[in-house]
């Protein structure tokens, strides 16, 4: 199998020649430890985390950029890598110990969504799609290749604030409808143009849950988000990853309905493996749920080799998993630990 059908047969709840492995992002600092030198390609770091950051009169864009190198996934033996292409996002925002931080969100009146609404960038822009494309022919080689994308979920809360948000909601304001609107139909056309080049699948960030519960109510989820999302989802012709940090569980039938194949990154302290396995195995593929506060960070090789193993055991033995982080590649996570990582892949993702 190729690295392409290697990872889209697993999105797809298929059985592939060897369990998949993949990094959603991995920050720059965290590849140049890998590699031993440094990274001058234009790849993820902490002041692009999120895309851009700014007022509608700064002047919004988007910044493709890649989430990892082809040299550090071919060092760890990736199967993938990605490149992010996010909506502008209406924020205050800080820089604290160099990573860019949201400190509050803009749009609060239909006039301030108004002007957010004229600034957003052209979605069929020529000059950006014809960036992508060449980031495609330059980079690909023989790696499966990931859209890191957002649907719309967190542009709107993170734009809005959440607390904005819930007063917009309880005063039933349209102005909330229309920032979803906003939002959801510009990542549509956007998906719509990067379907037709060469991606093999689409990984969409909109984070809706904290680590015990989510963020809004699945009523609120269904009334103003799911519809919208399975616009978006039907404009993308490739495979697509729900990503959300925290637990969404009460979500996960909705998630399935407007056709979703997998969820990431699955953190342990959000959701029960077994569990999941259990109520959607087999309806959704498995991204992620490999530590990176301990296993990823201060563990012994013999751990990394072991949590690996737990997981394929657990997630994979009938396919439709993807060893993969259980969030991101943040700057904490140690060069020895993630060559760990993919020693133990290496040495057990024939285990099928």
């Amino acid at each position: 199998m190729t690295k392409s059908d290697r990872v889209v047969t697993a999105l797809l709840g298929g059985k592939p020649d060897k369990v998949p492995f993949m990094f959603n992002t991995v920050m720059r600092n965290v590849q140049e430890a890998v590699l031993g030198h440094s990274v001058d390609i234009p790849t993820y770091n902490g002041m692009n985390n999120g895309g851009w950051y700014g007022a509608p009169e700064d002047g919004p864009q988007v910044v493709p950029c890649l989430c990892c190198v082809p040299e550090f996934a071919e060092k760890m033996g990736l199967d993938s890598i990605n490149i992010q292409i996010l909506p502008p996002l209406f924020v205050r925002w800080t820089v604290d110990d160099g990573v860019a931080c949201v400190s509050g969100g803009l749009i609060d009146s239909a006039e301030t969504l108004k002007r957010c609404r004229a600034a957003m960038p052209d979605p069929d822009d020529e000059r950006l799609l014809r960036e992508v494309e060449e980031m495609i022919k330059r980079y690909k080689g023989d790696l499966a290749l990931g859209a890191r994308v957002r649907m719309g979920i967190s542009p709107t809360l993170l734009s809005m604030g959440m607390e904005n948000f819930a007063y917009m909601l309880a005063d039933e304001d349209e102005t909330l409808p229309e920032t979803i609107a906003m939002y959801t139909d510009w990542s549509a056309q956007l998906c719509k143009n990067l379907s037709e080049l060469d991606f093999d699948f689409f990984w969409c960030f909109d984070d809706i849950a904290f680590t015990d519960s989510m963020m809004i109510s699945p009523a609120t989820f269904r009334g103003f988000f799911k519809e919208p999302l399975r616009r978006v989802r039907g404009s993308i012709s490739k495979p697509a990853i729900f990503h959300s940090d925290g637990n969404y569980a009460p979500i996960l039938e909705d998630l399935i309905d407007i056709g979703m194949n997998a969820i990431h990154p699955i953190e342990r302290a959000s959701f029960d493996g077994r569990w999941l396995v259990e109520h959607v195995g087999g309806r959704l593929a498995f991204v992620g749920n490999i530590d990176i506060d301990h296993i990823l960070r201060d563990a012994t090789e013999e751990e990394v080799f072991e949590d690996v193993r737990s997981r394929i055991e657990l997630f994979g033995r009938n396919g439709g998993y993807i060893i993969c982080d259980s969030n991101s590649i943040p700057a904490w996570c140690s060069a020895e630990n993630l060559l760990a990582l993919s020693r133990a892949v290496a040495a057990l993702r024939d285990i099928y």
